[in-house]
């Protein structure tokens, strides 16, 4: 069962410094050149990105 995630949920918050530095570091392992860091605006919306980017750079490993 899924729960729903309120409009005041911590997740609607900017990206954390941590979150910032992990999609930056796996975009330049994925070897992507543009700024994805800069366009992401929330913590939820970082999360499914480093989750996305972890599974390709695993895909890309084999």
């Amino acid at each position: 069962m899924t729960e729903k995630i309120l409009p005041t949920s911590s997740w609607y918050l900017p990206p954390t410094p941590a979150q910032v530095r992990a999609i930056t570091k796996l975009a330049i392992a994925l070897q992507y050149h543009e700024p994805i860091e800069e366009k992401v605006r929330t913590r939820l919306e970082a999360r499914n990105i480093i989750v996305g980017f972890k599974e390709e750079l695993k895909r890309r490993r084999k």
